[in-house]
């Protein structure tokens, strides 16, 4: 019993919309097997200001293993003019700003950087004490979308809290981040970085091995305080 949801702006004529759902009954039964009294074919019309918070964050982004055609467009990626062709909103890495702290926050909720033994809030607020210029954001048209928290302690340097906005991972992104924050150690006259990445994350660590980092041969040691 097929049952299809059709979500577009507004605009269609109830004949546009009748028209379209006949065409998708059709094709439905031929290519399903079944009968066409079995398909049923719901429209809902979604205000284009609506159209990232309604549809493409919880029926895209957050169920993107169920898509079997992926959309074509980004809704974060806005055009603009520029001489007459359109152009991508340039992505900014700045760095952090107080005012950035709940859209911070939030991000790294979202991309599940925040465990039970570790207060976000404080964590920003010990990292403003030192070395805040290690600390950058990555803004779309003012928005932040990434992370990167880099620490320097005169010998090695450490990456913290990198975090990609899920609608703008695979967008090399992370990379870009990344370039940032190792240029910034490097100016400061830090010869290697270090980073640890539980062994059960081997998503994360094939991103980094991309990156040229490698697996150190130590066992990483802590003792909270």
């Amino acid at each position: 019993m097929p049952h299809i949801i059709i979500k577009l702006y507004p605009g269609r004529s109830e004949n546009q919309k009748k028209q379209l759902a006949n065409e998708i009954v059709k094709s439905v039964a031929e290519i399903a097997v079944c009968e066409e009294k079995s398909v049923s074919v719901a429209i809902e019309e979604i205000e284009p200001n609506d159209w990232v918070e309604s549809v493409y964050i919880p029926e895209v982004i957050d169920k993107k293993n169920n898509l079997v055609i992926m959309p074509g467009y980004n809704p974060f990626h806005k055009k603009e003019a520029s001489e007459g062709d359109p152009q991508n909103v340039e992505f900014i890495i700045r760095s952090y700003r107080t005012s950035d702290e709940s859209a911070v926050i939030d991000l790294w909720h979202r991309c599940n950087l925040v465990v039970p033994q570790n207060d976000p809030q404080k964590d920003i607020e010990k990292k403003l004490k030192v070395r805040d210029d290690l600390f950058f954001v990555g803004t779309v048209s003012s928005r932040v979308v990434a992370t990167v928290m880099a620490g320097y302690d005169g010998h090695r340097g450490w990456i913290y809290y990198l975090a990609v906005d899920p609608g703008y991972q695979r967008q090399q992104i992370g990379r870009r981040m990344m370039e940032k924050a190792e240029s910034a150690l490097q100016k400061r006259g830090c010869p290697k970085i270090n980073l640890q990445v539980r062994t059960s994350n081997r998503t994360v660590i094939a991103f980094y091995k991309r990156l040229g980092f490698t697996s150190d041969d130590v066992i990483g040691l802590g003792k909270r305080l």
